[in-house]
């Protein structure tokens, strides 16, 4: 095996590109479009299941991909406490374990917000 071979087989798994930077903005666009909300719904204050989901996906996305703190994460959405951070990234680490679309939607959505636009 030479080292050539290696990168090549290894390319589409680890590809050398940019990387884009990951900020909390960036996870709201991706969540917004994917989900088809305005980032003013997905930050806004209703609680309907088709909005608080996706918000909840973009705080863990935010709390996992930035070093952003939890206050900081709450403030990009529109205000919100802390141990709403908190409950939104427990509860999806949760979902994350039980169910797989769960998984395969954070895996794809943090390749999304990866990717150089």
């Amino acid at each position: 095996m030479t080292v050539e071979l290696s990168q090549d087989v290894l390319k589409d798994v680890f590809p050398q590109g940019e990387v884009a930077q990951v900020s909390i903005e960036r996870i709201q666009e991706v969540v917004s479009q994917r989900f088809s909300l305005s980032i003013t719904e997905l930050c806004g204050k209703k609680k309907s299941q088709n909005i608080v989901y996706p918000r909840q996906v973009a705080m863990y996305l935010s709390r996992e991909l930035t070093d952003s703190s939890l206050p900081k994460i709450g403030k990009e959405f529109g205000g919100r406490d802390h141990t709403t951070v908190m409950h939104a990234t427990s509860k999806i680490a949760g979902l994350i374990k039980q169910d797989r679309s769960v998984y395969n939607l954070v895996q794809e959505l943090t390749a999304r917000v990866k990717q150089v636009q």
